[in-house]
């Protein structure tokens, strides 16, 4: 019987996307890709998510990858918190299964500076049990780590415990610690999901 549910946040609870924003910003196509490139297609993101940069640090990584676009680079990233807004859904569907009785936690890769400019976002974290955040770890999925750190620091029972995240390779990073899991790619897909496993 599961009696633990763990969301991700990005495109889950939250959305996210930096596509329209960013063509906002630099709307030639070649100047978009290089820009897109730079920034939230780096391997520096990566460290990004990690929060093992200063700010001084990532900015660098990113100008340094395409510096012919420096003005643009730090537009970007003096407003990074941009590229995630509200979900109307999140705190009632939070709510709906908090009355059920169930356990909820949150695990995300999740960067300091977009945390910091867009922290207010993240309320509903407040309706849960717990929480982890990749930067305050300097972990991300789908390394076990992540996920043991969240077991342990719980007392989560992997086996009454179910993921839910929009990529596929965090989810099976949840499987292999033996937590059920499943594919996010929509609430009511996710609902339907969880049903399956007797969460009505």
């Amino acid at each position: 019987m599961i009696d633990t549910v763990i969301f991700d946040l990005g495109n889950v609870l939250v959305g996210f996307g930096w596509e329209e924003w960013l063509r906002s910003i630099v709307p030639e196509e070649k100047d978009y890709l290089a820009v897109e490139q730079a920034v939230f297609r780096n391997p520096a993101w990566v460290e990004h998510d990690k929060g093992l940069l200063t700010e001084e640090e990532e900015l660098e990584e990113f100008l340094s990858a395409a510096p012919e676009y420096e003005a643009e680079i730090c537009q970007v990233y003096k407003d990074i918190g941009r590229c995630i807004w509200d979900l109307p859904y999140t705190v009632p569907w939070l709510q709906e299964l908090k009355a059920k009785g169930l356990k909820l936690y949150a695990l995300s890769n999740w960067p300091k500076r977009v945390y910091d400019q867009r922290g207010s976002k993240l309320d509903f974290l407040e309706l849960m049990d717990g929480y982890i955040l990749s930067y305050r770890e300097h972990v991300i999925k789908p390394y076990p780590e992540i996920y043991q750190r969240l077991i342990s620091r719980y007392g989560i029972c992997p086996e009454r415990a179910v993921f839910l995240d929009d990529t596929p390779a965090n989810v099976e990073g949840a499987r292999r610690l033996g937590i059920h899991g499943i594919h996010f790619r929509s609430k009511e897909q996710a609902e339907e999901e969880l049903r399956g496993l007797g969460i009505e």
